[in-house]
């Protein structure tokens, strides 16, 4: 920045005309934004003409600077969402163009009758309204911003306070050492969102000229208020929606294994075979035993157990296919649906979910428990009436392949 020298009296040397043309020129100059340079004046017609060429300078000086300062902000709330990252750089940035000692923000809740003060900071340690203060609305006296949005300027405080001593916010400011103090609301959408307070220690602090400044700041902060506040609905939902699947988990998912739970599983069996039906097509279904698995409880415990029915769902989990959709039905017995799935498929795949139990033994504390599986299939055709007979006739397969020495596949002829 170039700083700006007038010169008290015009020198004899510059001649009327040359002040003229030096004028020409620094007003030229100022038209490409370069306010520097010496500006002659003097106590006659001419002089006073440099003199008012000096203040025009010195304030579009302190508006490019203000308009600096602005699009600083414009840039913070671009690249940061942080409300209060944008607060503080206001409290580092705006103390030359504005007067302060104090700068706070404060948000209405939902219903708009209670005010609490979001972000706080100032150049003293005395603070009877910090941040986290909350009150009625009433209690600031600020009813009427809410209604109008216009801006209110305070330069005397303690006369202020004496005429509405039923503010306690403004007696709370007042043992702050505040004397001035200027709020303009935040709007958005035509609602009043909540407060900025720009407070001084000095009576009368505030002129006109703050004020237009107070407001571009205020609407600039509402913008990045209002984005906070979708930022935090889109959380929020986010967060609903995570808590509906995981409740949704829980209902339609076996608490042990982790597997669909017997109405979930039994749902899927009945929506694919209707759309086998519709579509012309086969689904098959298997049912899985574990063999022995009372044995396995009375000689490794009951924990031994819960361990196996885990291992083996996990195992049965793995090795399935996209269209195939695994659930425990109950105690050690566990559901697989295939669809769409003709014969040779599904017997395959039965062997393949077979020898993933069977490859290899789990392990339970130092115990390497070995486990099998018997496995029925059954294939619906023209005449399955419904998925209950589909079941019977994969169960009576089950049956035949524990009778038949178990760790084995048996299938129902269609």
């Amino acid at each position: 920045m170039v700083k700006i020298i007038q010169s008290p009296v015009t020198p004899l040397h510059v001649q009327n005309d040359d002040r003229i043309g030096i004028y020409q020129k620094i007003a030229e100059a100022m038209t490409r934004g370069d306010f520097g340079g010496n500006i002659p004046s003097g106590n006659d017609e001419i002089g006073q003409l440099g003199k008012s060429l000096q203040k025009l300078s010195t304030y579009l000086q302190q508006q490019v600077e203000r308009n600096q300062l602005l699009t600083r902000i414009m840039l913070e709330i671009n690249l940061n969402l942080r409300i209060k990252d944008v607060l503080n750089h206001i409290y580092d940035s705006f103390e030359q163009l504005i007067p302060y000692d104090r700068i706070s923000l404060a948000l209405l809740d939902n219903k708009g009758d209670k005010l609490k003060l979001y972000w706080v900071r100032s150049n003293y340690k005395i603070q009877k309204l910090p941040t986290g203060y909350s009150s009625p609305i009433m209690n600031f006296g600020l009813n009427k911003l809410i209604d109008n949005g216009e801006l209110c300027v305070l330069n005397d405080l303690e006369s202020y306070y004496r005429k509405h001593p039923e503010f306690h916010s403004t007696k709370d400011m007042l043992r702050e050492g505040i004397r001035s103090n200027m709020t303009c609301p935040l709007i958005s959408t035509g609602t009043t969102m909540g407060f900025i307070f720009f407070s001084s220690c000095k009576k009368n602090a505030y002129k006109h000229f703050h004020y237009e400044l107070l407001l571009q700041i205020a609407s600039q902060l509402s913008i990045i208020v209002e984005k906070n506040k979708l930022y935090k609905t889109v959380r929020i939902n986010k967060q609903l929606v995570e808590k509906k699947k995981k409740l949704e988990e829980q209902v339609s998912h076996d608490a042990l294994t982790g597997l669909l739970n017997r109405p979930a599983i039994f749902n899927i069996f009945h929506k694919q075979l209707l759309t086998a039906k519709r579509n012309n097509f086969q689904i098959a279904a298997i049912m899985i035993d574990i063999d022995h698995f009372k044995k396995i409880n009375d000689t490794y415990g009951h924990a031994s157990g819960d361990t196996v029915l885990c291992s083996v769902a996990k195992r049965l989990l793995e090795s399935a296919r996209i269209h195939e959709y695994v659930g425990r039905i109950g105690g050690e017995e566990f559901l697989v649906i295939l669809s769409p799935c003709d014969k040779e498929g599904a017997i395959k795949a039965a062997e393949r979910l077979r020898v993933a139990i069977s490859s290899r033994e789990i392990g339970k504390e130092g115990h390497l428990v070995p486990v099998t599986i018997s496995l029925g299939v059954s294939i619906n055709t023209a005449n399955t009436s419904d998925e209950n007979q589909l079941l019977r006739q994969a169960d009576e397969a089950l049956y035949l392949a524990k009778n038949n020495g178990r760790n084995r596949v048996e299938i129902t002829a269609p």
